[in-house]
Parts: structure tokens; C-alpha cells; sequence
């Protein structure tokens, strides 16, 4: 019994000891952020955690097809390419989101301000969208999506799974000269700690420049490092969020099953091929190259 008593008070201990290290380490990241000095890159660039860029959080696919929902029993599940996995509630974020995610990012940084303020016009002028009635409602519904989203992302260089939004917070008005504010950082959740150390930064007139889906993602996921790996196809598919395998997929027949992924897998191919074209087209790569075995080699310019 003693030892139990003891054993208990012991692991108490240490869990306050583990939660104060964590409000120090809270206090030490906002202080940080609020002198500029935690992420600091250039105006031509837009930072994120390499977490986010290496995974499919912010999904490729086609913006024709619908949206999903994922509930919470049975949460998008993406694996962080290099280690790692996230798992999401919410409606389907996208690229698109990303875009608009990386620039509340850079106000932040700019303003040194977990909290910013925006007229719609000069946001959607700093994306490269449209300025008119359909952008904004789009501006909006993106800001709704990455409020309302949870996700838990266990980082693997961490060695810690964490839960947190991508914004914590946001107001807007109907008319459109007027402020929108927008709380991106709260001190309170754990997404400050994605930017500590390893983040990676981006060309941002690369990435408006490039159709937005699997180019803007393989963009991203290459700039996370310095000399690429070589990676097969179904592996960037999958990091990019693009399944080759659906789930109506069970009720066919092996035969029927492997014809479906070979075929998605083709079409999968096709795509990376026309991104990988782009992301040379744009200065971003000087070559590629795609083997016999679906085996994917780039060579940043």
C-alpha cells in the first residue's frame, strides 16, 4: 500500500512538474513571437511546420469534387511523410485553405500579434484572388473551415501528440471596407510549438503562380528539404491526400480491386507528372525524373 501511496505521488509530481514545463515553454514561444524574433523569413516568403507540409492535412484534391466531413469516430487519419501522423475533425481543408492559412500567418509575424485585422479586399489582393462577391464568401467559408477544424498531430521530433485549431478565433462584417479580425495564435493551445526550431519556408509568388492542388502541395513538400529524397508516386499520393485505394473498394473482388488501383494509380501518375512540370515551369526545380518503377527523383534549381 506504501508503495502505491508512493508511486502515485511520484507520477503526480512528475505530470506538474511536465505541465509546468509546458507553461514555461508556452510563455518562452509567445515572448518570442511577440518580439519577432520566433519566426523570422523574409516578405517573399510564407513560413509553416514542416508537420503540415509533409502531410495531407491540407489535401490536394480536385476542387470540383465535394468536400468531406470527417466525424469524430472516424477522423481523417494522414501520415506525416518522415514521421509522424495527424488526425483531423472537421470539413475537408485544401490547398486553397493553406493559402489563405500561410498568409494569417505571415500578419501575425508582421504585426507580432497573435490577433489580426484585415479588410477582405487587401487580404484577397495579397492571395491573388479575385475581389469580388464569390472570393469573399469563399475568403470566409476557408476561415470558418480552418476555426472550426481540430486536430491532434503527433510530431515525431517532438515525440508528442498535441491537439489544436489553425485559428483560434475570428470576426467579420457584411460590408466589405469594413475590419475582419482574426485570432491566429491563442497561448492557450499548442500550435505555437510547431514553429519552434524546424519550420520551413516557401517562395510565395512560386506558390501563387502554381495551379492550386498537387503542385502547390509537392511545392511545399519539397521545401522542406534542402536535397529531396527520391519517393514512389503512391507515397507522394498518399502524403498529398489522394487515396488510390476507396472504400467502396472492398465489396469487388481481388481482381476487380487491383484493377481499380492500377488504374487510379495511372491517373495519380499523370498528375504528379503535369505538378512536377509546373514546379520546373516556375524556376522551383531544374529537372526531374520518374522511373520504371514509379520511383520519383527531383533536383531543386
Amino acid at each position: 500500500m506504501t508503495e502505491d501511496r508512493t508511486t502515485k505521488k511520484a507520477r503526480a509530481l512528475q505530470d506538474q512538474q511536465l505541465a509546468l514545463a509546458d507553461v514555461r515553454k508556452a510563455e518562452e514561444l509567445e515572448a518570442k513571437h511577440g518580439s519577432g524574433q520566433l519566426m523570422m523569413w523574409p516578405e517573399d516568403e510564407r513560413g509553416g511546420p514542416n508537420e503540415i507540409f509533409r502531410s495531407g492535412l491540407c489535401s490536394a484534391r480536385n476542387r470540383k469534387i465535394p468536400r468531406l466531413v470527417y466525424l469524430a469516430q472516424n477522423p481523417l487519419r494522414t501520415p506525416i511523410l518522415g514521421g509522424g501522423e495527424i488526425l483531423y475533425i472537421g470539413e475537408e481543408i485544401r490547398q486553397d485553405d493553406e493559402t489563405v492559412w500561410l498568409q494569417l500567418v505571415q500578419l501575425s509575424k508582421d504585426t507580432r500579434s497573435p490577433t489580426v485585422s484585415f479588410t477582405p479586399h487587401s487580404f484577397l489582393k495579397a492571395i491573388k484572388w479575385p475581389t469580388n462577391s464569390p472570393s469573399y464568401a469563399r475568403l470566409l467559408g476557408s476561415i470558418r473551415r480552418l476555426s472550426a477544424g481540430t486536430l491532434e498531430i503527433y510530431s515525431q521530433r517532438h515525440d508528442r501528440g498535441v491537439s489544436t485549431r489553425l485559428i483560434a478565433y475570428y470576426e467579420y462584417s457584411k460590408n466589405e471596407q469594413k475590419l475582419w479580425t482574426v485570432k491566429v495564435f491563442d497561448k492557450e493551445d499548442k500550435l505555437l510549438f510547431l514553429f519552434d526550431k524546424m519550420y520551413s519556408r516557401i517562395d510565395w509568388e512560386m506558390r501563387l503562380a502554381l495551379p492550386e492542388g498537387v503542385a502547390t502541395w509537392l511545392h511545399a513538400f519539397y521545401s522542406t528539404h534542402q536535397e529531396p529524397y527520391a519517393l514512389k508516386i503512391e507515397t507522394l499520393l498518399r502524403g498529398a491526400g489522394i487515396d488510390i485505394v476507396a472504400p467502396e473498394d472492398s465489396e469487388l473482388d481481388e481482381k476487380a480491386q487491383a484493377s481499380r488501383r492500377a488504374a487510379r494509380l495511372r491517373e495519380g501518375k499523370k498528375t504528379i507528372k503535369r505538378a512536377l512540370e509546373n514546379l520546373v515551369k516556375v524556376g522551383f526545380l531544374k529537372a526531374y525524373n520518374i522511373s520504371t518503377t514509379n520511383l520519383v527523383t527531383v533536383f531543386r534549381a
